[in-house]
């Protein structure tokens, strides 16, 4: 018994030895490997122009030293849709977590187009600690039918007849993605003339129409209403057909999607207009 007991410590610290060399061993093992910064998130303006992506956390260009990310750093596609990708230029502050991306669009968006960004390699974007991005990393975005958003000019035979008539050398009209106008007009005369207002647009029901109601607040309230039809071409062409109809005209009716275009009442054809889109931007 006397030896028993001699024995039960030496047991109890040989144990105690075993454990502690098992801890050490621990102590060894592989540091688990630093994450990388990831997408966390993406929106699109209204008018199809800018994408602004969001990092997990602060980021650099991938292989030097505090520099922005940069247009190849970032691979950007359109799938789908009309719409096609022109080109695209990337706009970041070296060690923030947000970048935006200007597009340039060819041709008219009809929503069904999908947008994809990713990096563009397996180094491409870190973070402060130098640890890469994953190359899987990606993300994803509709476009938007913008319908009439953005700037759109008419001149010469573009021009509809009753312009004409009236000494109208020049159209500009600028749809803003605010839900607001800007409307000028030039005559061969020199005058100027300024309408501004705020509008709504639909598609209608009818294929290949949209309808469009104007609030004119300056320099004289009104209310205008009409039509209008988009063609994807090189030039994007807008046929647009619109009349008073507050205060009413006498003789004069909205045009309407069933009627098409040169149902303005007495004037007919001679109130269509063409219109080519110079600008996309709805700003």
């Amino acid at each position: 018994m006397r030896n028993y007991l001699k024995i039960l410590p030496l047991i109890s610290g040989l144990l105690i030895f075993l454990s502690s060399c098992d801890d050490k061993k621990d102590t060894n093992d592989p540091e688990p490997v630093p994450a990388g910064p990831t997408l966390s998130g993406i929106s699109l303006s209204y008018d199809n122009e800018i994408v602004t992506i969001d990092f997990s956390e602060g980021v650099f260009k991938g292989g030097v030293l505090n520099m922005p990310v940069g247009t190849d750093d970032l691979s950007v596609s359109l799938n789908g849709g009309s719409a096609l990708l022109d080109s695209f230029r990337v706009n970041h502050t070296a060690g923030q977590n947000r970048a935006s991306i200007r597009l340039y669009l060819d041709g008219l968006a009809d929503g069904t187009e999908t947008l994809q960004v990713k990096p563009s390699g397996p180094l491409a974007i870190v973070n402060s600690a130098s640890v890469a991005m994953k190359e899987t990393e990606q993300l994803g975005i509709a476009l938007t039918d913008i319908g009439i958003i953005g700037g759109w000019v008419s001149v010469g035979e573009n021009l509809s007849p009753v312009y004409q008539q009236f000494g109208f050398d020049s159209v500009y009209m600028k749809y803003r993605v605010d839900g607001t106008y800007l409307f000028e007009s030039f005559t061969t005369g020199g005058i100027h003339n300024v309408l501004t207002g705020t509008y709504q647009q639909s598609i209608s029901p009818v294929a290949g129409f949209r309808l469009i109601t104007l609030s004119q607040t300056a320099p004289v309230t009104a209310t205008i209403s009409g039509i209008f039809s988009l063609f994807d071409e090189d030039n994007i062409r807008m046929v647009y057909e619109t009349v008073q109809t507050d205060p009413a005209v006498a003789g004069l009716t909205p045009p309407n999607p069933e009627a098409g275009f040169g149902s303005t009442g007495n004037l007919g054809s001679d109130n269509t207009q063409v219109f080519l889109r110079v600008s996309g931007s709805g700003k």
